[in-house]
């Protein structure tokens, strides 16, 4: 895919930061401010693999290594024959930024933070944008994007994750002793592929494994800005 123009979405940024509703204005001129700096930083890559699906002993992706646990993402390939994996990330540069404003400014870096999140889900949302209109010249039909962490697929796997896709050589993003992906602002991601449409839901709370800690509910929202 070519390269994506990247955009913060300042009120997704402003639920990132554990916002609820509008910010003020004071907040919302910062936020800007913020985004214009991870706007000229971002240096976004991603990497895909199409894998068939194999069902002979549990659910696991052909040829990488992959098992996928959980009845959630069961469910959400029960009508797929393969797959798509990607890895997105927004680059070092944004590393970088974090740093420098870190050692001056704890507030500024934390408003940054949350807008080189809503960054990297906008490149997450351009490669699936892709890859719909890719596989619809094609006849086939996409689920929805789901990441390790989400529902109860456990975070443990993006190594291999990570490995099946040779993240690390190919586009620069590696994963740590403790799971947490380098550069930070990276995501993993599958999508079903199928012959038939697939319906589309919307992304809840229920059985997610940060539930019980996340910031976002405590807020009285999701991590997708909806009112719970």
């Amino acid at each position: 895919m070519e390269k994506p123009n990247i955009q913060v979405d300042i009120p997704e940024a402003y639920r990132y930061m554990g916002g609820c509703g509008a910010p003020d204005e004071t907040v919302a001129a910062e936020l800007r401010r913020a985004a214009e700096l991870i706007e000229r930083a971002v240096s976004p890559r991603s990497i895909s693999r199409v894998c068939g699906i194999e069902r002979s002993a549990g659910l696991s992706l052909s040829e990488t290594g992959l098992s996928l646990t959980g009845k959630t993402v069961a469910a959400l390939l029960h009508d797929c024959e393969s797959c798509v994996i990607f890895c997105a990330t927004a680059g070092s540069g944004i590393e970088s930024l974090l740093r420098s404003w870190q050692l001056r400014s704890l507030a500024f870096a934390a408003m940054l933070d949350a807008c080189a999140s809503s960054a990297v889900e906008a490149l997450c949302s351009a490669v699936e944008t892709a890859l719909r209109a890719d596989f619809s010249r094609r006849g086939l039909y996409l689920t929805d994007r789901f990441s390790p962490g989400y529902g109860d697929l456990p975070i443990a796997i993006q190594p291999a994750f990570c490995a099946a896709l040779d993240t690390t050589r190919k586009i620069g993003v590696s994963v740590g002793e403790n799971g947490i992906m380098i550069p930070r602002k990276s995501v993993t991601a599958l999508i079903g592929v199928s012959k038939n449409p697939q319906k589309h839901y919307d992304t809840g709370c229920f059985g997610c494994l940060s539930a019980d800690s996340c910031k976002f509910r405590a807020n009285g929202v999701s991590c997708y800005g909806q009112l719970i």
